[in-house]
């Protein structure tokens, strides 16, 4: 598999985190469904963590694995400040979506690890 192709893999799930996002916000199912929003965060995860593989290049090492998890928590967080700042949150549990976002954006990461580790490229946990 070519390191273009992780570009190819983030590029569809962030096609599906705008359609999905679209339609969440045309239909208030943010409001309506409270999972929705993990399964985004979940998703942007798994993307971003494609888009960090790609940029730093395949290693075999735990490094490349603790590159991806520790960007995705920097531009998690990123984005909750975004949120804040903007006043795009809702005041009642806050915190609790805050939390429950990050991790959802973790497990993304892992994911991206885990799938990378799946195809045979990095991380290599050796």
């Amino acid at each position: 598999m070519r390191k273009s192709s992780f570009l190819y893999t983030a590029f569809g799930v962030i096609v599906v985190i705008g359609a999905l996002h679209f339609i969440a916000e045309a239909f208030y199912l943010y409001w309506t469904i409270w999972w929705l929003d993990i399964i985004v965060h979940l998703l942007a995860g798994f993307s971003g963590g494609l888009v960090i593989a790609w940029f730093f290049g395949p290693t075999s090492t735990l490094k490349s694995a603790m590159l991806i998890l520790v960007s995705m928590l920097i531009i998690g967080i990123a984005w909750e400040v975004f949120e804040y700042i903007l006043n795009l949150i809702q005041p009642i549990h806050y915190w609790q979506d805050t939390v429950l976002d990050l991790v959802a954006d973790m497990m993304g990461a892992i994911l991206t690890c885990i799938y990378l580790y799946i195809i045979g490229r990095t991380p290599k946990f050796s």
